[in-house]
Protein backbone atom coordinates (compact mmCIF):
# COMPACT_ATOMS: atom_id res chain seq x y z
CA UNK A 1 0.00 0.00 0.00
CA UNK A 2 2.95 2.45 0.68
CA UNK A 3 5.81 3.78 -1.14
CA UNK A 4 8.89 2.50 -0.39
CA UNK A 5 10.23 5.73 -1.24
CA UNK A 6 10.78 8.30 1.55
CA UNK A 7 9.65 11.93 0.85
CA UNK A 8 10.58 13.42 3.94
CA UNK A 9 12.48 16.85 3.24
CA UNK A 10 15.83 17.69 5.13
CA UNK A 11 15.64 18.97 8.55
CA UNK A 12 17.26 21.49 10.47
CA UNK A 13 19.63 19.90 12.92
CA UNK A 14 18.29 19.28 16.74
CA UNK A 15 14.45 18.84 14.70
CA UNK A 16 11.89 16.24 15.45
CA UNK A 17 11.88 13.45 12.95
CA UNK A 18 8.07 13.78 12.64
CA UNK A 19 6.39 15.24 9.58
CA UNK A 20 3.24 17.26 9.02
CA UNK A 21 1.83 15.57 5.93
CA UNK A 22 -1.84 17.65 4.79
CA UNK A 23 -3.06 15.36 1.94
CA UNK A 24 -5.95 16.58 -0.36
CA UNK A 25 -7.86 14.21 -3.50
CA UNK A 26 -10.05 16.70 -4.21
CA UNK A 27 -8.14 20.44 -3.81
CA UNK A 28 -4.73 21.74 -5.51
CA UNK A 29 -1.67 21.85 -3.68
CA UNK A 30 -1.29 25.18 -3.62
CA UNK A 31 -4.65 25.61 -2.63
CA UNK A 32 -5.08 28.92 -0.12
CA UNK A 33 -6.35 26.79 2.94
CA UNK A 34 -4.35 24.11 2.50
CA UNK A 35 -0.72 25.18 1.25
CA UNK A 36 -1.06 29.19 1.93
CA UNK A 37 -2.96 29.45 5.05
CA UNK A 38 -2.32 26.10 6.89
CA UNK A 39 1.03 24.01 5.49
CA UNK A 40 2.96 27.50 5.77
CA UNK A 41 1.92 28.63 9.32
CA UNK A 42 2.38 24.73 10.56
CA UNK A 43 6.11 25.17 8.56
CA UNK A 44 7.40 27.69 11.08
CA UNK A 45 6.84 25.81 14.24
CA UNK A 46 7.86 21.98 12.78
CA UNK A 47 10.60 21.46 10.87
CA UNK A 48 9.01 18.92 8.17
CA UNK A 49 5.59 19.85 6.35
CA UNK A 50 4.60 18.88 3.31
CA UNK A 51 1.41 18.48 0.75
CA UNK A 52 0.39 16.22 -1.27
CA UNK A 53 -1.90 17.15 -3.64
CA UNK A 54 -2.76 17.89 -7.30
CA UNK A 55 0.45 19.79 -9.13
CA UNK A 56 2.67 19.85 -12.25
CA UNK A 57 5.63 18.71 -9.85
CA UNK A 58 7.59 18.23 -7.06
CA UNK A 59 8.49 21.40 -5.72
CA UNK A 60 9.64 23.03 -2.70
CA UNK A 61 7.79 26.38 -1.66
CA UNK A 62 7.68 28.60 1.19
CA UNK A 63 10.02 25.98 3.10
CA UNK A 64 7.04 23.21 2.67
CA UNK A 65 7.73 20.31 0.37
CA UNK A 66 4.85 19.58 -2.17
CA UNK A 67 4.76 15.87 -3.59
CA UNK A 68 2.73 16.21 -7.08
CA UNK A 69 -0.06 14.48 -8.11
CA UNK A 70 -1.56 14.26 -11.58
CA UNK A 71 -5.22 15.70 -11.57
CA UNK A 72 -7.58 13.16 -11.92
CA UNK A 73 -9.73 12.53 -15.14
CA UNK A 74 -13.53 11.90 -13.67
CA UNK A 75 -15.44 11.97 -10.49
CA UNK A 76 -15.37 8.18 -9.97
CA UNK A 77 -11.11 8.26 -10.08
CA UNK A 78 -11.82 10.87 -7.65
CA UNK A 79 -13.94 9.16 -4.71
CA UNK A 80 -12.04 5.02 -6.11
CA UNK A 81 -8.71 5.70 -6.49
CA UNK A 82 -7.70 8.93 -6.12
CA UNK A 83 -7.49 8.02 -1.92
CA UNK A 84 -5.22 4.97 -2.73
CA UNK A 85 -2.98 7.44 -4.74
CA UNK A 86 -2.76 9.81 -1.97
CA UNK A 87 -1.62 7.59 0.33
CA UNK A 88 0.61 6.27 -1.82
CA UNK A 89 2.38 9.30 -2.80
CA UNK A 90 2.78 10.12 1.05
CA UNK A 91 5.88 7.44 1.82
CA UNK A 92 7.23 4.71 3.41
CA UNK A 93 5.44 3.56 6.79
CA UNK A 94 9.01 4.24 8.85
CA UNK A 95 8.40 7.76 8.92
CA UNK A 96 6.35 9.55 11.85
CA UNK A 97 3.91 11.19 10.48
CA UNK A 98 1.09 13.38 11.52
CA UNK A 99 -1.59 13.20 8.42
CA UNK A 100 -4.32 16.14 7.79
CA UNK A 101 -6.72 14.67 6.07
CA UNK A 102 -8.77 17.72 3.95
CA UNK A 103 -11.05 15.68 2.09
CA UNK A 104 -14.07 13.16 3.09
CA UNK A 105 -13.55 10.18 0.46
CA UNK A 106 -9.78 10.19 2.42
CA UNK A 107 -11.27 8.88 5.76
CA UNK A 108 -12.73 5.28 4.74
CA UNK A 109 -8.63 3.89 4.18
CA UNK A 110 -7.59 6.20 7.35
CA UNK A 111 -8.10 3.12 9.78
CA UNK A 112 -6.42 0.59 7.98
CA UNK A 113 -3.63 3.10 7.47
CA UNK A 114 -3.46 4.21 11.52
CA UNK A 115 -3.31 -0.23 12.09
CA UNK A 116 -0.23 -0.85 9.89
CA UNK A 117 1.40 2.50 10.53
CA UNK A 118 0.97 3.93 13.51
CA UNK A 119 0.29 7.29 11.81
CA UNK A 120 -1.52 9.66 13.93
CA UNK A 121 -4.64 11.34 11.55
CA UNK A 122 -6.69 14.78 11.64
CA UNK A 123 -9.53 15.10 9.92
CA UNK A 124 -9.94 18.32 8.64
CA UNK A 125 -13.91 18.92 7.58
CA UNK A 126 -14.44 22.02 5.18
CA UNK A 127 -18.28 22.00 4.30
CA UNK A 128 -20.79 19.81 5.14
CA UNK A 129 -20.02 16.93 2.76
CA UNK A 130 -23.17 15.27 3.95
CA UNK A 131 -25.95 18.17 3.06
CA UNK A 132 -23.58 19.10 -0.04
CA UNK A 133 -24.08 14.78 -1.25
CA UNK A 134 -27.71 16.21 -1.11
CA UNK A 135 -27.38 19.32 -3.87
CA UNK A 136 -24.80 17.28 -6.43
CA UNK A 137 -26.56 17.61 -9.26
CA UNK A 138 -24.95 14.94 -11.15
CA UNK A 139 -26.58 12.17 -8.37
CA UNK A 140 -29.92 11.14 -9.61
CA UNK A 141 -32.64 12.83 -7.19
CA UNK A 142 -34.23 9.98 -6.32
CA UNK A 143 -30.77 8.96 -4.63
CA UNK A 144 -29.56 12.07 -2.91
CA UNK A 145 -31.30 12.40 0.46
CA UNK A 146 -30.72 8.51 1.37
CA UNK A 147 -27.23 9.39 -0.40
CA UNK A 148 -26.25 12.28 1.52
CA UNK A 149 -27.83 10.51 5.22
CA UNK A 150 -25.62 7.32 4.52
CA UNK A 151 -22.41 9.34 3.49
CA UNK A 152 -22.95 11.40 6.91
CA UNK A 153 -23.14 8.55 9.36
CA UNK A 154 -19.77 6.90 7.51
CA UNK A 155 -17.88 10.63 8.09
CA UNK A 156 -18.66 11.01 11.41
CA UNK A 157 -17.71 7.56 12.31
CA UNK A 158 -14.76 7.59 10.88
CA UNK A 159 -14.05 11.26 11.90
CA UNK A 160 -14.39 9.44 15.43
CA UNK A 161 -11.41 7.03 14.44
CA UNK A 162 -8.97 9.87 14.11
CA UNK A 163 -6.95 11.38 16.52
CA UNK A 164 -8.38 14.70 16.14
CA UNK A 165 -10.94 16.72 14.13
CA UNK A 166 -10.20 20.30 12.37
CA UNK A 167 -13.31 22.21 11.19
CA UNK A 168 -13.94 25.98 9.34
CA UNK A 169 -16.49 26.94 11.86
CA UNK A 170 -17.70 26.53 15.32
CA UNK A 171 -20.93 24.65 14.38
CA UNK A 172 -19.26 22.63 11.63
CA UNK A 173 -17.05 21.29 14.61
CA UNK A 174 -20.11 21.02 16.90
CA UNK A 175 -21.50 18.11 13.81
CA UNK A 176 -18.31 15.76 14.90
CA UNK A 177 -18.26 14.36 18.59
CA UNK A 178 -14.54 13.68 19.23
CA UNK A 179 -12.77 14.74 22.34
CA UNK A 180 -10.14 16.84 20.32
CA UNK A 181 -11.56 18.87 18.46
CA UNK A 182 -10.99 22.47 16.89
CA UNK A 183 -12.67 25.05 14.72
CA UNK A 184 -10.41 27.10 12.41
CA UNK A 185 -11.36 29.99 10.77
CA UNK A 186 -10.51 30.12 7.08
CA UNK A 187 -9.79 34.09 7.71
CA UNK A 188 -7.86 36.24 5.15
CA UNK A 189 -3.88 36.26 6.22
CA UNK A 190 -1.81 39.26 6.84
CA UNK A 191 -0.19 39.40 3.74
CA UNK A 192 -3.48 39.64 2.12
CA UNK A 193 -4.77 42.48 4.72
CA UNK A 194 -1.64 44.09 4.22
CA UNK A 195 -1.66 44.48 -0.12
CA UNK A 196 -5.78 44.87 0.03
CA UNK A 197 -5.04 48.04 2.62
CA UNK A 198 -2.26 49.31 -0.09
CA UNK A 199 -4.32 48.60 -3.14
CA UNK A 200 -7.56 49.95 -1.71
CA UNK A 201 -8.69 53.20 -3.52
CA UNK A 202 -10.85 55.80 -2.25
CA UNK A 203 -14.88 54.98 -2.84
CA UNK A 204 -15.26 57.67 -5.23
CA UNK A 205 -12.27 56.47 -7.29
CA UNK A 206 -13.33 52.98 -7.79
CA UNK A 207 -14.05 51.56 -11.22
CA UNK A 208 -16.90 49.43 -10.65
CA UNK A 209 -19.83 49.76 -8.47
CA UNK A 210 -20.40 45.67 -7.76
CA UNK A 211 -18.37 42.61 -7.47
CA UNK A 212 -18.78 39.05 -6.72
CA UNK A 213 -16.40 36.82 -6.30
CA UNK A 214 -15.99 32.89 -6.61
CA UNK A 215 -17.49 30.16 -8.84
CA UNK A 216 -21.56 29.96 -8.97
CA UNK A 217 -23.97 27.33 -9.12
CA UNK A 218 -26.56 28.01 -12.21
CA UNK A 219 -29.12 29.20 -9.27
CA UNK A 220 -27.14 31.49 -8.09
CA UNK A 221 -25.83 32.96 -10.83
CA UNK A 222 -29.25 33.29 -12.66
CA UNK A 223 -30.32 35.40 -8.72
CA UNK A 224 -27.14 36.86 -9.06
CA UNK A 225 -28.23 38.47 -12.68
CA UNK A 226 -31.64 39.88 -11.78
CA UNK A 227 -29.88 41.49 -9.27
CA UNK A 228 -27.94 42.85 -11.43
CA UNK A 229 -30.77 44.02 -13.88
CA UNK A 230 -32.89 45.57 -10.84
CA UNK A 231 -29.49 47.89 -9.94
CA UNK A 232 -29.06 48.62 -13.63
CA UNK A 233 -32.48 49.50 -14.05
CA UNK A 234 -32.10 52.04 -11.46
CA UNK A 235 -28.54 53.25 -12.12
CA UNK A 236 -27.95 52.59 -16.13
CA UNK A 237 -24.50 53.94 -15.47
CA UNK A 238 -23.14 51.49 -12.73
CA UNK A 239 -20.59 49.40 -13.78
CA UNK A 240 -19.88 45.47 -12.49
CA UNK A 241 -16.83 42.72 -12.15
CA UNK A 242 -17.25 38.98 -11.77
CA UNK A 243 -14.50 36.95 -10.87
CA UNK A 244 -14.12 33.04 -11.14
CA UNK A 245 -16.87 32.17 -12.82
CA UNK A 246 -17.01 28.87 -15.44
CA UNK A 247 -16.31 29.18 -18.79
CA UNK A 248 -20.03 28.39 -19.99
CA UNK A 249 -21.49 30.73 -17.81
CA UNK A 250 -18.80 33.63 -19.47
CA UNK A 251 -20.77 33.10 -22.39
CA UNK A 252 -23.82 33.35 -21.07
CA UNK A 253 -23.07 36.58 -19.38
CA UNK A 254 -22.14 37.95 -22.47
CA UNK A 255 -25.02 37.64 -24.35
CA UNK A 256 -27.66 39.06 -20.97
CA UNK A 257 -25.03 42.12 -20.49
CA UNK A 258 -22.73 44.54 -22.65
CA UNK A 259 -19.02 44.72 -21.95
CA UNK A 260 -19.35 48.37 -20.70
CA UNK A 261 -22.16 47.19 -18.03
CA UNK A 262 -20.22 43.68 -16.55
CA UNK A 263 -16.46 42.88 -16.80
CA UNK A 264 -16.58 39.03 -16.75
CA UNK A 265 -13.00 37.53 -15.86
CA UNK A 266 -12.50 33.62 -14.76
CA UNK A 267 -10.03 32.22 -13.07
CA UNK A 268 -7.25 34.53 -11.13
CA UNK A 269 -4.63 34.49 -9.50
CA UNK A 270 -4.97 34.85 -6.00
CA UNK A 271 -2.24 37.28 -5.80
CA UNK A 272 -4.48 39.65 -7.87
CA UNK A 273 -7.18 39.33 -5.76
CA UNK A 274 -6.62 42.13 -3.67
CA UNK A 275 -6.02 44.65 -6.34
CA UNK A 276 -9.26 44.00 -8.27
CA UNK A 277 -11.35 44.30 -4.83
CA UNK A 278 -9.38 47.50 -4.01
CA UNK A 279 -10.87 48.81 -7.29
CA UNK A 280 -14.69 47.77 -6.46
CA UNK A 281 -17.22 49.48 -4.12
CA UNK A 282 -19.76 46.68 -3.18
CA UNK A 283 -19.40 42.78 -2.47
CA UNK A 284 -22.02 41.31 -3.28
CA UNK A 285 -22.47 37.65 -1.43
CA UNK A 286 -25.78 35.69 -2.94
CA UNK A 287 -27.91 32.36 -1.51
CA UNK A 288 -31.17 32.49 -2.99
CA UNK A 289 -31.52 29.87 -0.73
CA UNK A 290 -30.54 29.14 2.49
CA UNK A 291 -29.48 25.64 2.00
CA UNK A 292 -28.90 23.29 5.23
CA UNK A 293 -24.94 23.36 4.39
CA UNK A 294 -24.70 26.92 4.52
CA UNK A 295 -25.89 26.90 8.02
CA UNK A 296 -22.54 26.23 9.35
CA UNK A 297 -20.45 28.14 6.22
CA UNK A 298 -18.60 31.22 6.18
CA UNK A 299 -17.54 32.74 2.66
CA UNK A 300 -14.35 33.77 2.62
CA UNK A 301 -14.83 36.37 -0.03
CA UNK A 302 -17.24 38.58 2.16
CA UNK A 303 -14.14 38.93 4.44
CA UNK A 304 -11.68 39.52 1.56
CA UNK A 305 -14.25 42.39 0.43
CA UNK A 306 -13.92 43.38 3.99
CA UNK A 307 -10.72 43.85 4.24
CA UNK A 308 -10.24 45.65 0.65
CA UNK A 309 -12.74 47.93 1.84
CA UNK A 310 -15.67 47.05 -0.38
CA UNK A 311 -19.10 47.31 1.27
CA UNK A 312 -20.60 43.91 1.38
CA UNK A 313 -24.28 43.54 0.93
CA UNK A 314 -24.74 39.23 1.73
CA UNK A 315 -27.65 36.62 1.97
CA UNK A 316 -28.32 36.02 5.88
CA UNK A 317 -25.81 33.30 7.23
CA UNK A 318 -25.69 32.73 10.66
CA UNK A 319 -22.28 31.59 10.99
CA UNK A 320 -21.83 35.29 9.47
CA UNK A 321 -23.52 37.31 11.25
CA UNK A 322 -21.74 35.26 14.56
CA UNK A 323 -18.55 36.34 13.66
CA UNK A 324 -18.92 39.55 13.06
CA UNK A 325 -21.10 40.33 15.94
CA UNK A 326 -22.95 43.45 16.40
CA UNK A 327 -20.68 45.93 15.98
CA UNK A 328 -19.07 44.37 12.62
CA UNK A 329 -23.03 43.98 11.64
CA UNK A 330 -23.81 47.71 11.95
CA UNK A 331 -21.26 48.21 8.38
CA UNK A 332 -23.15 45.97 6.58
CA UNK A 333 -26.19 45.27 4.93
CA UNK A 334 -28.01 41.81 5.56
CA UNK A 335 -30.67 41.28 2.98
CA UNK A 336 -33.04 38.32 4.87
CA UNK A 337 -35.19 37.57 2.18
CA UNK A 338 -34.26 35.88 -0.80
CA UNK A 339 -35.83 38.53 -3.45
CA UNK A 340 -32.89 39.94 -5.83
CA UNK A 341 -34.81 43.09 -6.04
CA UNK A 342 -34.40 44.16 -2.38
CA UNK A 343 -30.14 43.53 -3.30
CA UNK A 344 -31.09 45.81 -6.09
CA UNK A 345 -32.46 48.72 -3.45
CA UNK A 346 -30.06 47.68 -0.74
CA UNK A 347 -26.79 48.54 -3.47
CA UNK A 348 -28.68 51.45 -5.04
CA UNK A 349 -28.98 52.91 -1.51
CA UNK A 350 -25.54 52.59 -0.68
CA UNK A 351 -24.09 54.06 -4.22
CA UNK A 352 -26.14 57.25 -3.56
CA UNK A 353 -24.49 57.83 -0.30
CA UNK A 354 -20.72 57.98 -1.07
CA UNK A 355 -20.18 59.05 2.37
CA UNK A 356 -21.80 55.74 4.40
CA UNK A 357 -19.72 53.65 1.74
CA UNK A 358 -16.87 55.56 2.96
CA UNK A 359 -17.70 55.34 6.72
CA UNK A 360 -17.89 51.04 6.25
CA UNK A 361 -15.13 51.16 4.59
CA UNK A 362 -13.11 52.25 7.04
CA UNK A 363 -14.45 50.40 9.84
CA UNK A 364 -14.66 47.05 7.86
CA UNK A 365 -11.28 46.91 6.76
CA UNK A 366 -9.83 48.07 10.54
CA UNK A 367 -12.99 44.52 11.80
CA UNK A 368 -10.31 42.34 9.84
CA UNK A 369 -6.98 44.19 10.30
CA UNK A 370 -7.22 43.82 14.05
CA UNK A 371 -9.45 40.48 14.62
CA UNK A 372 -10.74 38.74 11.69
CA UNK A 373 -7.27 37.45 10.37
CA UNK A 374 -5.50 34.34 10.22
CA UNK A 375 -2.71 34.42 12.26
CA UNK A 376 -5.15 34.26 15.00
CA UNK A 377 -6.16 30.54 13.90
CA UNK A 378 -2.73 29.82 12.87
CA UNK A 379 -1.63 30.02 16.68
CA UNK A 380 -4.71 28.09 17.39
CA UNK A 381 -3.75 25.05 14.78
CA UNK A 382 0.17 24.57 15.44
CA UNK A 383 -1.10 24.20 19.49
CA UNK A 384 -3.67 21.63 18.57
CA UNK A 385 -1.02 19.83 16.34
CA UNK A 386 1.01 20.38 19.61
CA UNK A 387 -1.19 17.66 21.54
CA UNK A 388 -1.37 15.33 18.73
CA UNK A 389 2.49 15.39 17.50
CA UNK A 390 4.19 11.81 18.91
CA UNK A 391 5.97 13.27 21.83
CA UNK A 392 6.34 17.10 23.46
CA UNK A 393 9.81 17.75 21.81
CA UNK A 394 7.73 17.18 18.62
CA UNK A 395 6.75 20.80 18.63
CA UNK A 396 9.99 22.65 18.70
CA UNK A 397 10.58 23.21 14.95
CA UNK A 398 12.41 26.62 15.08
CA UNK A 399 9.90 28.88 16.77
CA UNK A 400 8.36 28.05 20.61
CA UNK A 401 5.16 27.43 20.60
CA UNK A 402 3.79 29.64 23.45
CA UNK A 403 4.49 32.73 22.12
Amino acid sequence: MFSSVDHTPYAPHGAHHCEIVLVSSGHLALDHRVFYKEAVSLRQSFAHVRVVGDHPADEVRDGVTITALPGYRSRLARFLWRPWQCYLAVGSPRQVRVLILHDAELLPLAPLVKLFTGWRIIYDAHEDFAQLIMRREWIPAPLRRGLGRAVGTVEKTLAGMCDGVIGVTEVLTGYFDHPRRLAVYNLPGRAFITEAAERSRPIAEREYDLVHLGTLSDERLEFLCAVLDGVFRRKPAARALLIGVRPDQEQRLSKRFSDQRVTVLGQVGYHRIAGHLGNCRIGLNVHPVLYPHLRCAIPVKALEYMAAGCNLITSFLPELARLLDRDGQEHIRTVYVPDPERFAEEAVLLLDESSVMTEHQQALMQIVATRLHWEHEAEKLVKFLSTIVPGKEGVLGEQVLDH
